[in-house]
């Protein structure tokens, strides 16, 4: 158990290779980091927070939520303003651009994923788990308001490859960084509202 700024805990859930935090203040449990393997230890840097991951045989950064930081957070807990959203199809764009020097790590796999869970009478459709980090959900025309859980992740490794594009002397074990977010997003279905919701975990929104 690693303690976080805000009072509450980082745990290296081991047995289920995921970062979790809790919170003593609220008892709420939520997830950091998902896809670590064998996370046995971890350690604060500079705001961010180093896993060790034992069957990995390396250390892993990653970038803790906002509010895990902030060492105010625990006396000015404030609710998110709903989002207004028009009634029909929503858009759901997760950004994310890998940070200068780093690329996407695809060497296990896909390298980003997507849940959005929400009450069942919120969405008609668009919930569950994928790859992509955009999809499109379908609201449903009878609820007018609601509250929409997303989750997301992308692994991103140092890019070691040379300036013309040789790989050849690069570090066989690049660092490699997990950024993860989770959001409750509270929406608000009206017909001025608008028809895509974009939600940061990393970069600029350049549809912006």
């Amino acid at each position: 158990m690693t303690a976080l700024p805000d009072g509450s805990v980082a745990v290296s859930d081991t047995y289920n290779h995921a970062l979790r935090r809790y919170d003593p203040a609220t008892g709420e449990v939520t997830t950091l980091a998902t896809d670590l393997r064998e996370p046995s230890d971890a350690v604060l840097v500079d705001g961010d927070i180093v896993v060790v991951e034992s069957a990995r045989h390396r250390l892993t950064r990653l970038r803790l939520p906002e509010e895990a930081v902030r060492v105010e957070a625990v006396a000015h807990r404030t609710r998110r303003e709903a989002t207004e959203v028009a009634p029909g199809r929503l858009r759901l764009d997760v950004v994310f651009r890998a940070p200068t020097g780093q690329k996407l790590d695809e060497r296990y796999g896909p390298s980003t994923r997507l849940l959005v869970s929400t009450p069942p009478e919120l969405l008609l459709g668009g919930e569950g788990t994928g790859m992509d980090l955009f999809r499109d959900l379908d609201l449903n025309p009878e609820v007018t308001e609601g509250v929409l859980h997303v989750s997301a992740m992308a692994a991103s490794c140092d890019d070691t490859e040379s300036d013309s594009g040789s790989a050849a002397g690069a570090n066989e074990y690049p660092a490699c960084h997990v950024h993860q977010q989770d959001w409750g997003v509270p929406l608000k279905v009206t017909d001025a509202g608008a028809s895509r919701l974009p939600l940061i975990l990393a970069g600029m929104d350049e549809a912006v």
